[in-house]
């Protein structure tokens, strides 16, 4: 049995099920020497920020590396 490529699915506008466009998660805002929160770790101190990432001292638990987008890290 030969299978048939299957047609492109249509999306209608009035759909609930519509995605929204795909937002690529970036470090925007972020600073050396903010101050910031991390559910995790607790408080910090932004010493490093790159495009993927953000370097973060955690004072006792020491530097951690934050990849862009992580759930309950935040500026104070």
């Amino acid at each position: 049995m030969i299978r048939q490529p299957r047609a492109p699915r249509r999306v209608l506008p009035t759909s609930p099920f519509t995605r929204a466009e795909y937002v690529a998660p970036s470090t925007d805002g972020f600073v050396v020497g903010s101050r910031v929160t991390l559910d995790s770790w607790g408080m910090g101190r932004v010493t490093e920020v790159k495009k993927e990432y953000v370097v973060v001292d955690f004072g006792s638990a020491g530097l951690r590396r934050i990849p862009a987008g992580t759930k309950g890290f935040s500026l104070l």
